[in-house]
């Protein structure tokens, strides 16, 4: 029988499994300063539901908490960080500099701005930074009405809010109040600044500064600050490309949609994409007496085989003969492969794959040799052996796959045979100034569409294996990203409103008790932010196409 004063009780069950009994209406606060007070906790998780501090509990149910290690608590430090930096940084440079979020980069985020800073001034955003979070101001929840919004933003000249906001019809909007100021931002964030000890800004002297913070693939830590400065001059050049198309934001995304007819915003981002393809197709052309492989490497759900095939058209009007390669069919049999630490097979990693074999081949190819490669069954989990190459006097090789351009693949062949291409899709326009588009989440709904489409996986699988793949692309592929000689950019300003006609579908049918519920959510939120487009003038060569269906390459 229950007792009378259980029904005034509720059961928390934690991650580890492990239960306990708290009044009905406890605030997850006082939750976290029973259990982990001094454990840097930013949020909980709550049957499916991100808990701020002060938000109270009143069913029974299983929290997580969750740090900097945790995605989700990644993701509410970042923004709630995000805030304070802006609203430090405007206090030191002035409130009329424009201060742009742009693109991730090593661990952090790059921000724009309108002035040349000085590092007595990047010195003196610190310190402002610092004072407020000594001082632990409150990141207040406010719901007001979208006119009162657009009010406010229009007083403060926020036109990027503005269109933000515009294309979203509900009558009420969330904003949040820090020290003065509000905000507009998609996600949660923190109770209050004293939860963002963590941080480091970098000064890239003329072009603006990278705010960093803490990183789950770190162990929690600010590791010291490296210049990609390839990667990043070539984003600054695919900038260029949202100058043209005068597209930076979703508002201006979704102008484009209403004002122009969607065939030529497709067909325009495909001209400016495809001119790169055919510069990066020159540059080898005008070298083909040295080179001899073409190594293009990226990502999961990058593009990886249609900008090979499509490179290879090009390379054929220059008169060179591409020979296809997959680094797949190099696989070690299934047997072989090494186990990761989950107990799962590690597809992700350089040591599934028959190095010794691969580097052999190629060697004999290069050299005019005759040889017999495999075809991996990923069905048997074996090499199957039924197609012979041998090179001829125009050929080039073409080689695809997850390590392509690692440097420990084909050390024994001299840097000038080979030519090295990072592909992946580096997304040119943002939310609004403060929200970024991230990377990561342009490949994640790729690669569900594609799951679904090709293999029948449900959303949830993709969803719930993302994790390990994007741990194996930490250890395995982001490090290499240096030693490509270009890097290729295969996102495309549409790109979001046509897969939200094929995303948005298979999303909704996360249920609710799902573990993936969350990401499922987040990703809805994004996609809602755009108009869609249909897909029928989406040529068929495009790098699209290799995630929808009815590509040319297919």
């Amino acid at each position: 029988m229950i007792g009378s004063d259980s029904l005034d009780n509720i059961i928390i069950t934690f991650e580890d499994g492990t239960k306990k009994e708290y009044r009905k209406g406890i605030k997850f606060e006082e939750i976290v300063k029973d259990v982990a007070p001094d454990n840097g906790i930013i949020c909980g998780v709550f049957n499916n539901t991100i808990l701020n501090y002060t938000d109270a509990i009143s069913r029974s149910g299983k929290l997580t908490l969750c740090d900097i290690n945790n995605p989700y608590g990644a993701r509410v430090y970042e923004k709630g960080l995000t805030f304070l930096f802006k609203v430090s940084a405007l206090e030191v440079l002035g409130k009329n500099t424009e201060i742009k979020v742009r693109n991730s980069i090593d661990r952090g985020v790059f921000f724009e701005t309108s002035s040349d800073v000085t590092e007595e001034q990047l010195k003196e955003i610190k310190k402002v930074m610092k004072s407020k979070v000594d001082k632990a101001l409150t990141f207040e929840k406010i719901e007001t009405t979208m006119n009162e919004a657009f009010n406010y933003f229009k007083e403060i000249k926020r036109e990027d809010k503005i269109k933000t906001l515009f294309y979203d019809k509900n009558k009420y909007v969330t904003l949040y109040k820090f020290d003065g100021v509000y905000n507009f931002f998609i996600g949660n964030l923190p109770h209050d600044s004293s939860i963002l000890k963590q941080y480091d800004l970098t000064l890239l002297s003329g072009k603006g500064i990278i705010l960093r913070f803490p990183s789950m693939y770190d162990n929690g830590k600010i590791v010291k600050y490296t210049h990609h400065e390839q990667f990043f001059n070539n984003v600054n050049e695919y900038l260029e490309w949202a100058k043209i198309l005068n597209i930076s934001s979703i508002g201006e995304l979704n102008d484009a949609i209403v004002s122009m007819n969607s065939a030529e915003l497709i067909n325009l981002s495909e001209s400016i994409q495809d001119y790169r393809l055919q510069s990066i197709a020159k540059e080898i052309s005008d070298k083909k007496d040295k080179i001899k492989v073409i190594l293009l490497s990226g990502p999961s759900s990058s593009g990886k085989t249609t900008s090979a095939r499509k490179l290879s058209l090009f390379l054929k009007t220059m008169g060179l003969n591409p020979v296809p390669l997959s680094l797949d069919d190099y696989f070690l049999e299934r047997k072989d492969t090494p186990i990761n630490e989950n107990g799962k097979y590690d597809f992700e990693s350089l040591r599934a794959i028959d190095i010794k074999l691969f580097n052999n081949q190629i060697d004999k190819l290069l050299k005019g040799n005759k040889v017999t490669i495999p075809t991996f069954n990923f069905i048997t989990g074996m090499k199957e052996y039924k197609r012979t190459l041998q090179m001829k006097e125009n050929d080039i090789l073409v080689v695809e796959g997850l390590h392509a351009i690692s440097d420990e693949l084909l050390t024994d062949i001299p840097k000038n045979r080979k030519f090295k291409i990072y592909i992946s899709p580096l997304v040119y326009l943002n939310i609004d100034d403060d929200n970024r588009i991230n990377l990561t989440d342009i490949r994640l709904l790729r690669r569900m569409v594609r799951d679904n489409r090709t293999r029948g996986y449900s959303p949830s699988h993709t969803l719930a294996n993302w994790s390990e793949v994007r741990n194996g692309e930490e250890k395995y592929i982001f490090p290499y990203q240096d030693s490509a000689d270009v890097i290729f950019n295969t996102f495309l300003a549409y790109e979001l409103p046509v897969m939200k006609v094929y995303a948005l579908p298979l999303l909704y049918k996360v249920q609710a008790d799902d573990p993936e519920y969350m990401t499922a959510l987040r990703l809805i939120e994004l996609l809602n932010l755009v108009l869609p487009i249909p897909s029928d003038d989406v040529p068929s060569l495009s790098i699209i196409r290799e995630f929808i269906g009815k590509g040319y390459f297919e």
